[in-house]
């Protein structure tokens, strides 16, 4: 700790006093064109480096946005030796040019949209200077002809190799795609302003300042990171003040970890005398029904407030999406790395020990609280430190102010302890309202923050939209984790438990051995997925073309897939189940649960691959601007792999329960090490497409090796295809031929029917494909029975589940296939889960 003090001390001192180079001489500027995005760039530069004169014979440097003034004294000025930046628009003739700038030109007019990247085999200042990978798509522009073989390239479209950016003699620059009220996207690109500066200092024989030097750059400068590095050494200062008192009290008063109850009554009300005492596969189900429930009824909002009211009306702006994304996938990793898997080892060890040492369970979630407030101060510390002074001269520098405000949402670092306290205790229920709580609440604190900081950034031109867009971003995620934590709060002391014990520290060096030892293979497994995230982002920023737009776009496309998480959360909850069943010696018990795993992920992907194929693309069409029309496409690829990630999860919840998780670590690695070296190798050659592929074989080989490996290694595996898989993809099939049916029928590409489409497939259409894996021979009696038993316990939200059994028990009973494809064990199992109820301490 005393080296990491040091370290950041040493930065304030490197970096504190650095200036940027000013100009000896002022440049004397003639500008002509609106008084727009060019000039407020102009304006932004560092006082007295630019003055604006009027006299053309007065002129260094001639800035023409979008017009060229018919003054003869402009073409006699520049013949003299005066720079130029021309930056062509509609107004502009190919005589024009030419008269003033001696360059003969044919333009023709053109909206296509291509990619920007800069132009092969040049080293010039520009094109090292700035990121033009990161630039999104250009679309109304000319196209150059010129038959002076002495002009340069700089910058040219990536499709097409139109010109984007050429010189001539190093003093005349020429600017091809039109401004103003056009290529609104490229006027809100990061490093804009630095690009009319740096041409026009480089048109007047000057040399410029690197983007992190030049001060009207969004990255923090020597003032912001002095305070910065000052915030965060006063976190470290200050978190570990705080548990040394903690822990003192703490090891005064080992009685206070006796009082896991706080309130008997509420306590024997909503927990002990109900059926959540009660070992089996319901748990975990009734938890999924109740997320599946409000998922369906909220997932419809969810779409359409990620793909229709926050693209076009709180940050219009595909760059600023794809930049959070990348941002928010790339610190997965560290903070995955950070975690030490303390969070799962706090769900296993919570439902371990609930059996026979309870109180030991609650230790591990104390480990797990003050692990994640010391080493998230320490996480930002350095995060926020090394990025404020070294990620503004690198090539990730328009990511500086997005990462350091996202890197404060591991301040305290615990906002989901309550989650993991209560899926421990295996209440499904509330522990799936956290997660969608988690889900739904950025739908409230986005359009307040983002909108503000969005206009924040339009009236401070330095940020601009966009970037200030990404910032609010950054500030609603740490809003939403917030309340996640409040919530939490709440309904663990609904119950009757004593939330107050969790944050104290009477963890002994024993239950940080087992946790970490435990904890560590576990994130090992975590971080080589982080890892292959963090891979893929640095493979796209080198080889994927107009990468921040593209990213935009694929977000946007995986948004739908996120629907197959409510898959995730099941297998999340039923961990903790196949944990305790194996402490405990239940291994046919265990072996039922991951054979339930394979039965609901198959019928929940199925459907969900369904509707996502027949509605996914035409929703996106019509709900969103031509920006994200290749997420339409993306969508089709992505909705298939989303729907075969099922068998990976199983393998993976399987492995953490059977406390093998080096086994997972394994088997995540290899999955990664398969998916990043095909991007690397087909995504130059292919571009998304190669990556689409890297995708499904990766995922694709890892779910039906663990099923092998952990039959031999964790406790035998079974599965059932007639209930897992036939049976799913018979109702899918009909299922998506009903849908497009419905689709031709009502669908106009526009938002009204594109909402109307999306709904029909989310909710109403539910119970018709429950209905018809019934009819396909998907229940028997004693899975259809554990069905309802767990629509009993699903709270709020049983009308809606039993609907959802309802509609599943009268295909049932109308099949003939119903009970020929049984899952023969449940009655073996069921006898093991009786007797672990009755070996269960009571609280």
């Amino acid at each position: 700790m005393k080296k990491i003090i040091i370290t950041l001390v040493l930065l304030v001192l490197l970096f504190g006093w650095v200036s940027p180079v000013q100009a000896s001489d002022p440049i004397r500027v003639y500008y002509a064109g609106e008084q727009d995005s060019v000039y407020t760039a102009l304006t932004l530069a560092p006082a007295g480096v630019f003055v604006f004169v009027t006299n053309p014979f007065e002129a260094d440097v001639f800035v023409l946005n979008g017009e060229i003034p018919s003054d003869e004294r402009i073409p006699g000025q520049i013949e003299s030796g005066a720079g130029v930046v021309l930056l062509l628009g509609t107004g502009i003739s190919g005589s024009q040019v030419e008269d003033v700038t001696g360059i003969p030109l044919t333009l023709r007019a053109a909206d296509n949209p291509i990619s920007v990247t800069q132009a092969k085999g040049s080293s010039d200042a520009l094109v090292n200077g700035i990121m033009w990978n990161s630039a999104p798509q250009i679309r109304e522009r000319y196209q150059v002809e010129s038959p002076v073989s002495s002009l340069t390239p700089l910058v040219t479209g990536y499709e097409s190799g139109d010109w984007i950016l050429f010189s001539h003699r190093e003093r005349v620059f020429v600017w091809t795609a039109f401004l103003g009220e056009s290529n609104s996207q490229i006027q809100e690109w990061a490093y804009f302003n630095y690009l009319i500066y740096h041409l026009t200092m480089r048109a007047a024989g000057k040399i410029p300042l690197t983007f992190a030097a030049y001060p009207a750059s969004p990255v923090p400068h020597a003032a912001e990171r002095n305070l910065i590095v000052g915030a965060v050494l006063t976190l470290v200062a200050l978190t570990l003040v705080a548990f040394f008192f903690v822990r003192r009290y703490s090891m005064a008063h080992p009685e206070v970890l006796e009082n896991i109850v706080a309130d008997r009554g509420q306590f024997e009300a909503r927990e002990a005398q109900t059926a959540w005492e009660e070992v089996g596969f319901h748990r975990p189900l009734s938890g999924f029904l109740l997320a599946l429930a409000m998922g369906i009824v909220l997932f419809i909002p969810l779409i359409i407030y990620q793909n229709l009211v926050l693209p076009n009306y709180i940050l219009p702006s595909a760059q600023a999406l794809g930049t959070w994304g990348r941002v928010t996938q790339f610190f997965n990793l560290m903070w995955t790395f950070f975690d030490m898997g303390t969070s799962i080892a706090f769900i296993k060890y919570m439902s371990e020990y609930r059996v026979h040492d309870p109180k030991r369970g609650i230790q591990f979630g104390q480990l797990f609280v003050w692990w994640q407030a010391i080493s998230g101060a320490v996480q930002v510390a350095l995060v926020i430190a090394l990025t404020a002074t070294y990620a503004p001269s690198s090539a990730f520098a328009l990511y500086t102010w997005s990462v350091i405000v996202h890197a404060l949402i591991q301040v305290p670092g615990f906002f989901q302890v309550f989650r993991h306290a209560l899926t421990g205790f295996q209440r499904q229920d509330y522990s799936r309202a956290l997660d969608l709580a988690w889900t739904m609440f950025p739908m409230v604190v986005q359009p307040v923050v983002v909108t503000m900081m969005y206009r924040w950034g339009v009236s401070n031109p330095v940020f601009g939209g966009a970037n200030g867009g990404v910032i609010g971003m950054g500030i609603a995620a740490y809003i939403s984790e917030f309340l996640v934590l409040v919530l939490g709060l709440w309904l663990y002391r609904r119950i009757g438990y004593n939330a107050g014990i969790i944050f104290l520290a009477h963890f002994d060096w024993d239950t940080i051995k087992s946790s970490f030892r435990f904890g560590v293979f576990e994130m090992l497994g975590s971080m080589a997925w982080a890892s292959g995230q963090a891979a893929e982002i640095a493979i796209t920023q080198a080889r994927l073309v107009n990468y921040a737009e593209i990213w935009g776009n694929w977000v946007m496309a995986q948004n739908f897939i996120y629907a197959f998480n409510i898959v995730a959360i099941l297998f999340d909850g039923t961990m903790a189940a196949v944990s305790e069943a194996v402490s405990s010696g239940k291994r046919l018990l265990a072996q039922y649960y991951s054979v339930m795993m394979y039965k609901w992920g198959g019928l929940m992907s199925a459907f969900l691959g369904a509707v996502l194929l027949a509605v996914g693309p035409k929703f996106i069409l019509g709900s969103t601007g031509v920006e994200f029309e290749r997420a339409a496409v993306y969508i089709i690829p992505l909705a298939i792999w989303g729907a075969i990630q099922f068998p990976s999860w199983v393998g993976d919840q399987t492995q953490l329960g059977a406390n093998k998780p080096w086994l997972k670590s394994a088997l995540v690695f290899s999955e990664q090490c398969v998916r990043v070296a095909l991007a690397w190798l087909l995504l130059e050659r292919f571009q998304v497409t190669g990556l689409i592929f890297a995708y499904f074989v990766g995922l694709a080989a890892k779910g039906l090796v663990a099923y092998f490996i952990n039959h031999k290694l964790c406790y035998p595996q079974k599965y059932y295809f007639w209930q897992s898989l036939f049976a799913p993809l018979l109702a899918a099939t009909a299922h998506y031929f009903i849908l497009d049916i419905i689709n031709n029928l009502l669908w106009r590409d526009d938002e009204i029917t594109s909402i109307l489409i999306f709904f029909i497939g989310i909710l109403p259409s539910f119970p018709v494909y429950l209905f018809l894996y019934g009819l396909a021979g998907g229940w028997d009696a004693a899975t259809l029975s554990e069905f309802k038993q767990a629509v009993d316990l699903s709270g709020f939200t049983r009308p809606l589940a039993w609907t959802m059994w309802k509609a599943s028990e009268l295909g049932a009973r109308l099949s003939p296939l119903t009970g020929r494809f049984p899952i023969a064990i449940r009655e073996a199992a069921m006898e093991e889960a009786r007797a672990l109820t009755e070996m269960r301490v009571k609280l």
